[in-house]
């Protein structure tokens, strides 16, 4: 009976203990190659969705109707403005802050591939033995890998966007985005089609 008591007080315990987390199973890191069909095709003006293989450089596929009839999802590579595209972290009515390069949302840690700092694909722990040179690479530990931002709260029609490589993220590619704003989803790449 003590046993029993015992391993119920320990599972309370681990159960108050745990970080809440948010997932996301369903947003692919790597990117798909698709044909143009009747979408559009956009060369982003910034690098700033770079995750070290370049996919997202040239003949971005845009399904310019995505959100017509679906709502943005967090995950969704969205576009926008003057040719920028960046990732949608945090959705209307939520609130972000970043602390020491990890999002939060709503007070629970995003675990998704996109959930943390990254400089060209690298995480903290695989930039730290990157090849990068120093005093660079110490100056972007401490820029980016330590990047702070205060709680926002989204209003019911924004959404939060930032690039994946945050050290090429901008404001234009950093920043919250009204939905009226989105001019469609990325859904892939267009490797054969000639440049817009």
């Amino acid at each position: 009976m003590k046993n029993l008591l015992f391993t119920g007080l320990l599972l309370i315990s681990l159960a108050a203990c745990s970080e809440k987390v948010i997932l996301d199973k369903e947003t692919k890191e790597s990117i798909a190659e698709v044909s143009a069909g009747n979408h559009t095709i956009v060369n982003p003006l910034s690098d700033a969705m770079d995750r070290g293989q370049h996919e997202l450089e040239k003949n971005v596929v845009v399904d310019v109707s995505a959100y017509k009839d679906q709502a943005v999802k967090r995950g969704d590579i969205v576009y926008y403005g003057d040719k920028n595209i960046s990732r949608v972290v945090a959705l209307p009515n939520e609130r972000i802050n970043i602390t020491d390069g990890q999002i939060y949302i709503n007070g629970a840690k995003l675990t998704a591939f996109y959930g943390a700092a990254h400089i060209r694909g690298y995480d903290y722990k695989a930039f730290q033995t990157s090849d990068i040179e120093e005093p660079a690479k110490q100056n972007l530990i401490g820029e980016i890998y330590t990047k702070q931002v205060q709680e926002i709260t989204l209003n019911g029609d924004d959404v939060f966007v930032i690039g994946d490589d945050w050290s090429r993220s901008s404001p234009s590619t950093f920043r919250s985005l009204s939905l009226q704003e989105l001019k469609g989803k990325v859904i892939g790449v267009c490797k054969k089609c000639s440049n817009p």
